[in-house]
């Protein structure tokens, strides 16, 4: 995905379906996820995955990056409006 300049290729999808088809709560598979739909102005899909990643409460994740980058995806989401 980084390598690709941060778009989802497909091969990078067939990547992260697999994982995520192993583990759904795949820490670095959601990361992803998230990260494109926030670069694709997807706010509420980024949103949504960032909010479950929270909620499973994993000690893979930066809780405070995660809040830092929800509430700037929902500030952008508002801007949209």
């Amino acid at each position: 995905y980084y390598q690709a300049g941060q778009h989802m290729t497909p091969a990078t999808r067939e990547m992260i379906n697999k994982a995520l088809a192993l583990d759904a709560t795949e820490v670095t598979a959601q990361m992803l996820l998230a990260a494109d739909a926030f670069m694709q102005a997807d706010y509420a899909q980024a949103v949504s995955l960032w909010q479950t990643l929270l909620d499973a409460n994993s000690p893979r994740v930066n809780r405070a990056q995660l809040v830092e980058a929800i509430n700037l995806a929902k500030l952008l989401q508002n801007r949209q409006k």
